[in-house]
């Protein structure tokens, strides 16, 4: 059996929880950031003026996160997640239209390489919960907005100059209110890899955004995503084998009238959409569903799950198993 534990935690702005997350995670993080070596990472400058230019909302904050870890100068280029090294995952996304809109979404890599952290903080004027990435990233959240968003791989090794997804995400998160705004952030922000990019509001409102680094993105209604650029045939190869039967199987329940949200929520914890550590390297760690209308947001396993909002976000852990 592989374990893993979820750390739920509650920390307006950066403090001593989130050094403590720094200080835990960065051994591993230090080993990926340096894997092709130092040299093909950018300069320290580079970092900054990247940061600064691309999220200037941000900025401070990044500032207030290298101060409060007293970062180096590697470090503080790691935090920027500007031109990273490339890391690919699978995924499968849906935006449900039941008696309340939601977003659901496994995640799937390995257990070995999965922070587990769920954030709620406020670092501008957005109250924001998260499964972080990059002790600061974001793999899917949702803000007190009521824009909910998360991320499957694209399936194409592309790569380019750009940020990880998962700052990108961040930034969103505590700069946009709607679809709309953060349509807007992925057409102006460079991203290092492919990624498909579900997005919902408040107001129901929703779009899957394609992008590729060095191209124009993609934005269209389609509610369902995997890890590949809609369907697939013929002898077409797939980063992720079953991405298409997946997407078959997202498709099909995004056509069933029959469930409720949570109904919905927990098909995502069969096969195929849920892929068993025993058959697959990157299994799936966890389905997330987020409900921008009442700002609730559950985390689901085969055999537990955890319900939080913005007004109720207890902090404690979740100790998960996965069959290997």
């Amino acid at each position: 059996m592989q374990d893993l534990k979820f750390e739920v935690i509650k920390e307006a702005v950066p403090g001593e929880k989130f050094r403590r997350l720094f200080d835990n995670n960065w051994p591993a993080y230090r080993a990926w950031y340096l894997d092709e070596g130092e040299s093909a990472r950018p300069t320290y400058l580079e970092c900054v003026d990247a940061v600064k230019h691309y999220m200037p909302e941000l900025f401070p904050i990044y500032k207030q996160i290298l101060k409060l870890v007293d970062a180096d100068d590697l470090q503080a280029r790691y935090l920027s997640l500007y031109q990273p090294p490339p890391f690919y995952s699978g995924c499968s996304q849906l935006i449900a239209f039941r008696e309340q809109t939601a977003l659901v979404r496994n995640y799937d890599f390995p257990p070995i390489l999965c922070e587990g952290t769920v954030l709620h903080t406020q670092w501008l004027d957005k109250q924001v919960i998260t499964m972080a990435d990059g002790v600061w990233g974001v793999l899917d959240g949702m803000n007190d907005a009521g824009l909910a968003l998360s991320i499957a791989y694209g399936g194409h090794k592309l790569q380019g100059d750009g940020f990880a997804v998962t700052i990108v995400l961040r930034y969103i998160l505590e700069t946009c209110n709607t679809v709309n705004e953060a349509i807007a952030v992925l057409r102006r922000i460079p991203i290092h890899l492919d990624y498909n990019i579900a997005l919902l509001d408040q107001t129901g409102a929703h779009a899957t955004v394609f992008v590729a680094p060095g191209q124009d993105i993609s934005v269209g209604q389609v509610t369902t995503s995997t890890n590949q650029r809609g369907p697939v045939s013929g002898d077409t190869a797939l980063f992720l084998e079953d991405s298409q039967i997946r997407l078959d199987a997202l498709n099909a329940l995004s056509a069933r009238s029959d469930l409720s949200a949570q109904e919905t929520a927990l098909c995502f914890l069969q096969p195929p959409l849920y892929r068993p550590h025993q058959l697959y390297p990157s299994g799936t760690l966890y389905t997330a569903a987020y409900f921008p209308a009442t700002g609730q947001v559950q985390y689901l396993w085969p055999h537990q799950n955890l319900v939080l909002s913005f007004d109720q976000f207890s902090e404690q852990e979740c100790h998960i198993h996965y069959s290997i």
